[in-house]
């Protein structure tokens, strides 16, 4: 069975009596098909579908369909508490996925990829004023600000500083993440 796109958007969370609560559109292959209201109060997610006085109605019931058979054929999966297997009698407790959790993990990887693309720009900004250095890929970084752009430096005075910034905290597997360097001449 072939998966269907689902994407949340207009997402709305809050925090209520049993913890964050959510409301988002459910697109599903590109059609806004339903709303999920998660009222945070320790119950199941509450759906309603847009296709009332809707022209498009049959494809978005049958979008809807197509997800619910998909979550319906998963396999089930092992019960995760606290990043670990759930053992209950020396068994892995297994289950199976329903729409609830199937939501909320899109949520979690929409809310995951929305964090790294905040945190990538956010370096891209700081790499016009800024060294910037730490293990490639992580999800942090040092940086060494200066009070102007590292274009209005000298260009042999800026490679002497990127020489000593390499010297002194390149070690450990720690480079410089600046991609702007090439751009302004410096040798590498």
């Amino acid at each position: 069975m072939k998966k269907p796109q689902v994407v949340l958007k207009n997402i709305k969370t809050f925090k209520g009596m049993e913890g964050y609560g959510l409301n988002a559109d459910i697109y599903i292959n590109g059609m806004k098909c339903m709303f999920v209201i998660d009222s945070a109060n320790g119950g199941e997610f509450d759906y309603s579908d847009y296709s009332h006085n809707n022209p498009q109605a049959g494809q978005m019931k049958a979008n809807i369909k197509l997800l619910t058979d998909y979550i319906a054929n998963l396999p089930e999966e092992p019960l995760i508490i606290n990043d670990k297997p759930y053992m209950k009698d020396g068994q892995v407790v297994m289950m199976k996925t329903n729409m609830d959790m199937y939501i909320n993990d899109i949520l979690v990887k929409q809310e995951e990829q929305k964090a790294e693309e905040k945190f990538e720009k956010a370096k891209l900004k700081m790499q016009v004023h800024s060294f910037l250095f730490g293990v490639p890929n992580a999800k942090e970084y040092r940086y060494i600000k200066y009070g102007k752009p590292l274009s209005a430096f000298e260009k042999g005075n800026l490679q002497q500083v990127y020489n000593a910034v390499k010297v002194k905290y390149c070690i450990n597997n720690i480079v410089i993440l600046n991609t702007n360097l090439k751009a302004l001449g410096l040798t590498i």
